[in-house]
Formats: structure tokens, C-alpha cells, sequence
């Protein structure tokens, strides 16, 4: 085991016991980074408190590790119970209890290890968005902090920027993004910060959650830490790693990846495997954004903590749920005939739910918002074979159609309001578009699996593949023109099985 101290270790002991920090905690870090019982008690002139039954020899490495252990599991066992006051509230120095099957992450991939639950996302935000969170935060610095508010500190020697503080709608909205990709309610949440690494900067071996000795000050109101979103804003030339020493993780800086971790265990108890390092910038600078989420709402007039749909359970198949092809030429010139020569069979369409309505509020008239047309089971059948294997193509899965619809035609006025669609046979899908008469474009309005929202136009005999079950979509602007075809064709993996 280790007995001598460099100047860095040297100087994080001191900083943080002059911190007031629990020097208890400072000791335990100290023995699971390999230093000997006698020599962390020598260099911090401290001895852990403990009732001398046990420990037998206070100099005997294994006896006292041993015991901080079983100190540790009564601590656990006095917090694996907390009490509820009825409002989502739990007191005491606990978090709140989070199954990792509460968080559904799409394209989240989970480090393989049952110690703590830490996924990742690459291409969060894409490079010019990260660009534009960087331009906002250079300006906006100050000196990182660490929970004792000790300024300057050699623990973390970065810069902040406040970013939750500025009245900037493109900040707002990637605040909002976090927010929808964890599924947590952003009143559970701490305002986004940005932080700036310059070389040589770093942050020395920490935890996110809070000591008991801060509960009072940092966790009455909004309880303790659970879940950290970090995300990187660019690739860093050399160092700036962020490493998981207790679990062996480490990540390098890549722009748009996303390292999300739980610092509780799912029982909400305090996890010491969520102990992690900003690694020293060696060459060029580090960005990154971080939010933090807590267990707890300040008013109890709100308590629901996760606003996840079952729709957004419905596992993911392609990074974007997203992808624009064109139609086989001579099968769509078929089916835009078939739509002119039938145009006198369009009956009007009710569709339940209302989501289909005329937006204009200056209708004289009012009349459905959309009619249909049926197709023949001979050109239905055609148009599914020619689908299904562009379709199985993008996914990476092998299908069975659930629908093929006959040509919808929206009228002047028609709003389709955002939705998801059935979660029981609308997983892969795809709209088509047969003929339009319209005085502007009316654009497709869809979220992807990043919670990136697209306005989509598509011309006659394109084709959009997406992701129905799981994505937000719809039509919400107000259609102006005479007439806009469309059909749709539903589709779901063979071996697929809708969430509970």
C-alpha cells in the first residue's frame, strides 16, 4: 500500500479538510485509493471515530477497512427506508429510490456492471450546437466552486458559466432536450452550468451527491442528487478525461456525447462507485455542460418526478427514428393515378380523438377536415412489398405490416395535432406523399431521438420513415391550399412487445 503523498494529494487533503469537509470521508477516499491506515492518519493528524470495539489493532489495514464497511452497511440500512410524507417528499440524508428501468434513454448505451447506473449517448447535440453553447459560455466566467463554495480551490480548478441564468431561448431549449431525454421533470432539476477547462485544469476525485454535513445547507428543500447529465462540447486534443476509477470507466471527450450516471443506489442511498475525476486538460481546452437532477420537488402541489409516455418505452431502431427516401417511380405513379381517378369516391374521414380539426377560425363553412379513399387489395399488397424491405433495411429488423391505409386528403384549414402513435402496431411506419395542391408547404413536425424537433417537407412521391410509436409528431400548422394526399403504412419488428 502507499505511504508517501505528492504535493497534489498533499494539497487536496488540505484544501478540503480547510473546507470543513467530513474528514471521515476524506479518510475512506484515501484508503480506497491505496494508502496505508498509518500513514493518511499521520499526514492528516486525524483518526477516524469509531467505537474501539471495532477495531482491535487501530494500525491494522484490513481490520480498519473491515470495519468502515460494516459501518457503512448499517448506514445504508437506516437510509433504505425513507419516510414519505405523502407529497414525493423523504426526509432524512437519503435520496429517493430510482429503478433503472424508471430511465429509458434512446440510442442510451449502460456501462455493463451492476455497481451504478451509468449510460452514455454519442450525437446528443451536434456539432454547431455545441459550438453555439461554447460561444455562450466564454464570455460568462467565473471560478468553478465545489459545494463548500471554496473559490480557487486546487480540488477544481476550472471555470462556470451560469448558464441556466441567461435569458437565451437556444440555451432553454437544450435545457428542455435534457430534460425530455432523461424523463425527469425539470423542476427536479438544478439550472444547466457550462465549464471551461484550460490545460492543466482539472477536477480532483469528487462525488456528486452531498455529505451529511451539507445535507442542512444543500438538500432541505430539493433533497439529494440523483442523476448527472454531462455532455461534452468538443473532442479535447490531449487529457481532460473523466474516469470512474472505483468501476474502471473512462471517457474521453467527444463532442456531443452524453455520460449520465446515478450517484444513488436504486435505493437511494449514497453510491461511493459514482466517485469520478476531471483528468487535467493536457493539450488545447475542455467544454462541457452539466445538470444535475435532485429527489425532490420544493412544492408539494407538484410531485410527479418522471414525465415519460409508455409511447417513449417503445425501444428505438435507428440513432434518429428519422429517414427520407423516394418512392419506387413506377409504383408511385400508379398510386397518384389510382388517387385521380378515384377522387369522386373520397368520403369524409372522422378520426377519434380529434386530431384531425379545422384550424380556421374564419370558416364560414364547416365541413370534415379530411377525407379517404380505400385502395384495392391488389395495389394495398403492392405498395407493402415494395415497402417493407426499404423499410427492414433502415431499421435492421424484420417486419410484418400492421396497417396500410388508403389515401388521406387533408382540406384548406386542417391541423394534425402532435401525437404518438399506437404503441400496440405503429412502430415503423412511413408516410407517403401522393399529390398536393397547395399555396405554401405544409411541413411534417417531428421530434427525433434526440428530442430535436425537424419540420419536414416532403414532396409527391417522397416517402418519410419514422418511428410512430416513439416519436412526437403532427402537422400543427394550419394547412392552406386545396388539397394534400397522403397515405400511411404501419409496420412493427416480428419479435416486438409493446411496454407495460
Amino acid at each position: 500500500m502507499k505511504t508517501e503523498f505528492s504535493p497534489d494529494w498533499k494539497n487536496w487533503i488540505k484544501t478540503n479538510v480547510n473546507a470543513g469537509q467530513d474528514r471521515n470521508g476524506i479518510f475512506k477516499i484515501l484508503l480506497d485509493e491505496g494508502f496505508e491506515y498509518r500513514a493518511i492518519e499521520v499526514e492528516m493528524d486525524y483518526t477516524p471515530t469509531r467505537p474501539q470495539s471495532e477495531l482491535k489493532n487501530p494500525f491494522d489495514v484490513a481490520a480498519e477497512e473491515a470495519a468502515l464497511a460494516a459501518k457503512q452497511k448499517r448506514a445504508r440500512a437506516q437510509r433504505a427506508a425513507p419516510r414519505n410524507n405523502n407529497d414525493g417528499r423523504f426526509e432524512g440524508n437519503n435520496g429517493r429510490a430510482i429503478s433503472p428501468s424508471q430511465i429509458n434513454i434512446p440510442n442510451g448505451v449502460a456501462l455493463d456492471t451492476h455497481k451504478i447506473d451509468l449510460r452514455t449517448v454519442d450525437n446528443f447535440l451536434t456539432p454547431s450546437e455545441c459550438e453555439k453553447i461554447i460561444s455562450r459560455i466564454k464570455p460568462k466566467l467565473r471560478p468553478s466552486q465545489v459545494s463548500d463554495f471554496v473559490v480557487n480551490s486546487d480540488v477544481r480548478t476550472s471555470r462556470t458559466c451560469d448558464l441556466g441564468r441567461l435569458d437565451d431561448p437556444f440555451i432553454q431549449d437544450i435545457d428542455k432536450r435534457i430534460c425530455q431525454l432523461i424523463g425527469i421533470n425539470s423542476a427536479y432539476s438544478e439550472p444547466i452550468q457550462g465549464q471551461y477547462y484550460e490545460v492543466g485544469q482539472e477536477f480532483k476525485a469528487h462525488t456528486d451527491f452531498f455529505d451529511p454535513h451539507e445535507f442542512d445547507t444543500h438538500c432541505h428543500t430539493t433533497g439529494q442528487r440523483t442523476y448527472t447529465v454531462m455532455i461534452y462540447l468538443n473532442d479535447v486534443e490531449q487529457g481532460g478525461e473523466t474516469c470512474f476509477k472505483r468501476i474502471g470507466a473512462n471517457f474521453k471527450p467527444v463532442t456531443g456525447k452524453v455520460v449520465i450516471w446515478n450517484s444513488l443506489n436504486p435505493d437511494g442511498t449514497t453510491n461511493m462507485n459514482s466517485l469520478h475525476q476531471a483528468n487535467p486538460v493536457e493539450k488545447g481546452y475542455k467544454a462541457v455542460i452539466t445538470k444535475w437532477f435532485r429527489s425532490r420537488h420544493p412544492s408539494p402541489a407538484d410531485n410527479k418526478m418522471f414525465t415519460k409516455s409508455v409511447n417513449e418505452f417503445v425501444p428505438n431502431y435507428t440513432p434518429s427514428g428519422i429517414h427520407k427516401i423516394e418512392m419506387p417511380s413506377q409504383l408511385f405513379d400508379k398510386v397518384n393515378q389510382f388517387y385521380r381517378n378515384n377522387r369522386k369516391d373520397l368520403a369524409d374521414e372522422h378520426v377519434q380523438g380529434g386530431f384531425i380539426f379545422n384550424g380556421d377560425s374564419r370558416a364560414k363553412i364547416r365541413k370534415t377536415s379530411s377525407s379517404i379513399v380505400n385502395l384495392t387489395p391488389e395495389l394495398r399488397q403492392e405498395v407493402h412489398d415494395a415497402l417493407k424491405p426499404l423499410m427492414e433495411d433502415w431499421c435492421g429488423q424484420t417486419l410484418e405490416p400492421t396497417f396500410v391505409y388508403g389515401i388521406r386528403e387533408y382540406h384548406n384549414g386542417a391541423v394534425l395535432k402532435m401525437h404518438r402513435d399506437r404503441i400496440d402496431t405503429h412502430i415503423i411506419s412511413a408516410i407517403i406523399n401522393v399529390d398536393q395542391d397547395t399555396e405554401e408547404d405544409w411541413p411534417l413536425v417531428i421530434e427525433d431521438n434526440y428530442y430535436r424537433t425537424h419540420h419536414i417537407m416532403i414532396k409527391p412521391g417522397e416517402v418519410i420513415l419514422y418511428e410512430g410509436g416513439r416519436l412526437l409528431h403532427g402537422r400543427p400548422i394550419m394547412f392552406e391550399g386545396v388539397s394534400f394526399a397522403n397515405m400511411f403504412c404501419h409496420f412493427k419488428p416480428v419479435d416486438y412487445e409493446a411496454p407495460a
